[in-house]
């Protein structure tokens, strides 16, 4: 209970210093969408690396001012900006934070410690985010008795993987909550980055089916999902009014699409 007390005590925003230069508080942020400076640059305990635009930022923000935001998800700790962004900007009761990747991000755990954040702030290392074994035991474990307010899938931003991670987590999410899918249209950007990318290569299904599936769950189920706000870098879900027990959920059997199944087309 501890914890909760703290909610609210701290309500920070970034100062702008530059186009890619912020701080919030007393920590600094290096922001860009550029691949090669997402590449290259380097995080450390007082100054992250952030790989987001102003524009994604500026909606967090936004997020914030209007929302009770005290439960969190993110997917995809990455170089641990995201993480500490959020952890600084909502003051969380609880952030739980997953990635693929097995190592530890040290400038993130040296934040965590620093800022005496260890039971509020969990990040969970060599993690796929469409292992409903693993996802669904952190989610028990950490949300046992409570529901999310905030989901950002920003992790990697490939079709199945993020469906499969939005079955797991969306019943998890309360009535009204907003999960957010960053980067969903890397098939439609311009530039050989993204149209010829080895990263995205030609075989795989454009993430953008994901979205017409949630699309037309709002055509079919408001009640599971009242809007979807699309923006080129995200889209960002509003869950209706139901209340899904955490278990077996999968968006395609709530959308009627005149008696057939939906396969990626894209």
């Amino acid at each position: 209970m501890a914890a909760a007390t703290t909610y609210g005590r701290q309500r920070l925003s970034p100062l702008w210093l530059s186009e890619k230069q912020m701080t919030i508080g007393d920590l600094g942020f290096f922001v860009t969408f550029d691949q090669h400076e997402m590449e290259s640059y380097d995080s450390s305990p007082d100054r992250f690396l952030l790989a987001k635009s102003r524009p994604m930022v500026e909606a967090m923000v936004g997020i914030r001012d209007r929302e009770d935001v005290r439960q969190i998800i993110d997917l995809g700790i990455f170089k641990g900006g995201s993480v500490a962004f959020y952890a600084k900007l909502y003051d969380p009761v609880k952030l739980v934070a997953i990635d693929l990747h097995p190592d530890p991000v040290p400038a993130l755990s040296k934040f965590i410690a620093e800022q005496g954040l260890e039971t509020r702030v969990r990040p969970y290392y060599g993690v796929n985010q469409s292992d409903e074994t693993e996802v669904g035991a952190i989610l028990a474990s950490e949300f046992r008795d409570t529901a999310v307010d905030l989901v950002v899938d920003d992790a990697s931003h490939y079709y199945f993987e993020t469906r499969a991670s939005f079955n797991i987590i969306f019943p998890y999410l309360r009535p009204e909550g907003i999960y957010i899918v960053e980067d969903w249209g890397w098939a439609h950007w311009a530039g050989d980055v993204w149209q010829k990318s080895q990263v995205f290569p030609q075989f795989l299904p454009a993430l953008s089916n994901f979205l017409v599936e949630v699309c037309m769950v709002c055509a079919s189920r408001p009640d599971l999902v009242s809007s979807v706000n699309v923006t080129p870098s995200s889209f960002v879900i509003r869950k209706g009014s139901a209340n899904i027990a955490p278990g077996r959920f999968d968006l395609g059997e709530h959308y009627l699409c005149r008696g057939r199944w939906y396969t990626p087309v894209l």
